[in-house]
């Protein structure tokens, strides 16, 4: 997270006319976020064990997660967490079950989190034994644990008895099916090497302080094959990652080139981030230099936080959104072949209104169900950041770039209400339904304070269509399947996949947002196994699941909580 040195702007004509292009916004903006995390019941405080020893992971923060603890179809919410360092004691995460009224339970006693005494980073999301049930793997300051979900509110440590190793500092993770075997596979992504007795002191003037990333070693992303039944196999060598020397901050799964092979992108802390190109035989080639990712455009590696990938643009292909540190703006890379990668954030509204902040979490999400993917970023700096710039701030606002529909986006963050313009230390950060109307809420964590949910409200009629995938011969989570929605107003698609964002996990449901048109629609599904579905006249403004080789069914909330205005976009 360091500042590299100068900043020397190189031009691009591709990239100019992709963000010069088209300067009108579709529809006027019609969403704003309110605070609900006390009404919802949300009493999570991170804490990161601070006691003035300066460790490093004390900078790095508690994930969140989206799953569904009990298959009910309602999204839950894990809260990751550390400890302090030297106390023995309980495990200080948070598990809350969603009370399907606008409310949150919290049911981490018993629930076998509450006995995980680690210092918690993030956590991914996958059925990994393909029973119906979310597991998670928690990623550590040692490591990381899987929890094996065995119903009724209750996860077990498997970690050991699944055959995971993973002995680095971890922040990322994600699943993924990179053999297409139909079983989730786990990619580990390790920061670097850590531990208390490895720690570097560092400071001024006699002052102790935080070090940055070029004091430690890098370390090697950890691949683990599901063999079944419970098992897994350490295959990185196998698979080619063995010779990276990464810092991996942030993973996401996407299919770069369309050949229907999930490949990895993963952003590193200050050494150039990797483009992992699936071979369709159990391997891997590095093409991020190549394909254009790894630098910035000065050939500097950069701070590669939070990432995500989505194909904001419809055309087909994936974009990669990047967070990094104050003065690099975020990461906007741009595909026309699935080969080489064009970053249009500098000369755009991206670039300009990400300049001064230190992003964490990223992600695509329609946030105003207008049929584009807008962007979102979570901000929040270090006491180094403070210092390497007069205008930074260690307490910022978060990011909201509104998607005009042209391939450009324009910065809404200060017109969606007070609650989304407060200033804090932001982390991890997700997307989900909690509370069943359709559009998408943020749920969000700060360093050493409180977590807070931010309930979206769409002001005018917005038609949508959640639809949730699950597999039988592709993975329980369908991971990697990609679902298309064709509308009046064109095709959208969306892939479902684990990881991205920063040390968190969004809904594995995909929400389509379609404007102002109530017409039914047409639900194709692309499974990783080679199956195909088409399920033409879906009707609009509901839930549906989708399970592969079978039908199409509705599954309409218990609980819709009318936004103002807008009964006429509910059921």
């Amino acid at each position: 997270m360091r500042l590299p040195a100068g900043i020397v702007v190189c031009t691009s004509i591709l990239a100019v006319l992709l963000v010069t292009t088209g300067a009108q916004s579709p529809a006027p903006l019609a969403v704003s976020f309110s605070d609900v995390t006390a009404s919802a019941g949300l009493r999570f405080v991170h804490q990161n064990g601070a006691a003035g020893d300066k460790w490093y992971p004390e900078l790095f923060g508690g994930g969140v997660a989206v799953l569904d603890l009990d298959a009910d179809g309602w999204p839950d919410l894990l809260f990751v967490n550390g400890r302090p360092w030297k106390a023995a004691g309980p495990g200080l995460h948070r598990l809350y079950r969603n009370n399907r009224d606008g409310t949150f339970r919290d049911v981490t006693t018993g629930s076998g989190f509450d006995a995980a005494a680690v210092y918690g980073l993030g956590a991914s999301v996958a059925d990994f034994d393909n029973d119906g049930r979310d597991d998670v793997f928690m990623t550590t300051a040692d490591g990381g644990r899987l929890f094996h979900n065995r119903g009724a509110g209750r996860f077990e440590d498997v970690t050991t008895a699944a055959g995971i190793r993973v002995r680095e500092f971890s922040v990322s993770a994600a699943w993924l099916d990179y053999d297409k075997d139909g079983r989730a596979d786990l990619l580990a992504g390790t920061y670097v090497r850590w531990s208390p007795a490895l720690e570097v002191r560092c400071g001024q003037s006699g002052v102790r302080g935080y070090c940055g990333p070029d004091a430690y070693k890098p370390t090697t992303p950890v691949l683990f094959r599901n063999l079944g039944g419970g098992r897994f196999a350490d295959v990185t060598s196998a698979a080619g990652l063995h010779a990276s020397a990464d810092k991996a901050m942030g993973i996401a799964v996407l299919d770069a080139n369309g050949d229907g092979w999930p490949d990895v992108f993963i952003g590193s802390d200050r050494v150039p981030a990797r483009l992992y190109r699936n071979t369709g035989k159990s391997g891997f080639v590095d093409e991020g230099l190549a394909a254009g990712v790894a630098l910035s455009e000065q050939g500097v590696a950069r701070a590669n936080m939070g990432v995500d990938a989505a194909d904001y643009d419809r055309s087909g292909r994936p974009a990669i959104l990047v967070g990094n540190f104050v003065t690099e703006m975020l990461g906007l890379y741009r595909t026309n072949d699935g080969r080489f990668f064009t970053d249009v954030a500098p000369r755009s509204d991206v670039g300009r209104a990400s300049l001064l902040a230190v992003t964490w979490a990223v992600f695509f999400l329609d946030a105003d169900l207008d049929g584009w993917l807008d962007l979102f970023a979570a901000n929040g700096g270090t006491d180094e950041s403070q210092g390497m710039d007069a205008r930074a701030r260690v307490a910022m606002a978060p990011l909201l770039l509104r998607n005009r529909g042209t391939g450009t986006f324009e910065d809404v963050s200060g017109r969606v209400g007070a609650a989304f313009a407060r200033p804090v230390m932001g982390r991890g950060a997700a997307y989900l339904d909690y509370d069943g109307d359709g559009d998408l809420d943020l749920a969000l964590t700060t360093l050493n304070g409180p977590a807070t949910l931010l309930r979206n409200d769409v002001g005018v009629p917005r038609h949508w269509l959640r639809v949730r995938a699950l597999g039988t011969r592709s993975t329980a989570s369908a991971l990697g399947t990609v679902v298309r929605v064709i509308a009046a107003g064109g095709t959208q698609a969306q892939t479902v996949r684990s990881g991205s964002s920063y040390a968190s996990q969004s809904d594995l449901a995909l929400t389509f947002g379609l404007g102002s048109d109530a017409r039914a629609v047409t639900v194709e599904v692309d499974w990783p196994s080679g199956t195909r579905q088409r399920f033409p006249a879906t009707a609009v403004d509901r839930s549906v699941v989708v399970t592969e080789g079978a039908g199409l069914q509705v599954r309409a909330p218990a609980f819709v909580r009318p936004a103002p205005g807008a009964a006429a976009l509910l059921r």
